[in-house]
Formats: structure tokens, sequence, C-alpha cells
């Protein structure tokens, strides 16, 4: 899923799990779960050309992370019960993804990928678990950013 759509669906633990403690650790197991219904990802199949494509930085970085932002902002101006706790959990539940980081410098410096059938054992867990992914699923996307956003506005 988009960084969006987990950081939506991290505040909204945040807000039903008043136990920062039991709600942290959920949020962050949450990111998986989505990463593991299928989802959208963009047309390019090659990483490097990805990861080097206008569209992508756009797309995912600044757009994603504007949309993240604006969550929080929401969160802090409405401050529902446990606000603060869904704004952390929005966060670790996007945060998986800040570890494909070297991924992303690696392709974008050098223009080679970073093969990740023989890297850490958290990349390869984490690209396995990604089964069905591509532009076509945009769809679901939508429709779970559109659900979770009508959920969080029942909760403000």
């Amino acid at each position: 899923m988009t960084a969006p759509n987990h950081a939506l669906t991290g505040a909204l633990i945040g807000l039903s799990v008043a136990n920062p403690a039991l709600a942290l650790p959920l949020a962050f197991l949450s990111h998986f779960v989505l990463d593991a219904i299928p989802h959208y990802n963009p047309p390019e199949t090659d990483m490097v050309a990805l990861f080097r494509s206008k569209r992508f930085v756009w797309e995912f970085l600044v757009l994603g992370a504007g949309v993240c932002l604006l969550l929080v902002v929401v969160l802090a101006l409405a401050r529902p019960a446990h606000w603060l706790s869904a704004a952390w959990c929005a966060f670790v539940a996007t945060s998986p993804d800040l570890l494909w980081i070297p991924r992303f410098m690696t392709a974008r410096r050098s223009g080679k990928d970073v093969d990740v059938s023989h890297s850490n054992l958290f990349w390869r867990f984490h690209d396995r678990i990604q089964w069905k992914t591509g532009p076509k699923l945009i769809w679901l996307e939508a429709i779970w950013f559109v659900g979770m956003c009508l959920l969080l506005a029942t909760r403000l």
C-alpha cells in the first residue's frame, strides 16, 4: 500500500487502542498486513528506472509524505482522544518503508538495483509479502483510502 494508506490505518489504530504500548506494535504490524493485500505500484518494472523517475519522486515522496503530514496536522487541530498516540502510530505504520531508503539511494546514485533476494532478512520478507502489485490496482488503494478517511472522520 502507499504511505497515506499505511498512515491512515496506523492513525485509526492509535485512536482505537487506548494503550500506546499495544497500539504502536499493532501499527507496525499493520504495515505488513496491508502490504500483503494486493495494491498499487507504478507501471515501471525496472526498479532503477522507477527510483530515478520524477513520477516516483513526486507520487511517492512528495505527495505521499504531504498527505501523511496533513493527517498529523488534522489530528493535532481536531485533538480527538488519543490524538498524539494516533500521530505516532501513523508514523510507525509507515516506517517500515523507510528501510527501503538505501535501495532507493543506491539506484539513484549508481544506476544499479540492490538484489533483494540476497539482502537482509527484513528486505526479503518485506519484498515477498507484496505478492500482487501493479498500476491496475489503484482502485483498491482508492477504496482503502476513502474507507479509512470515512472511519477517521467518525473518530474526530
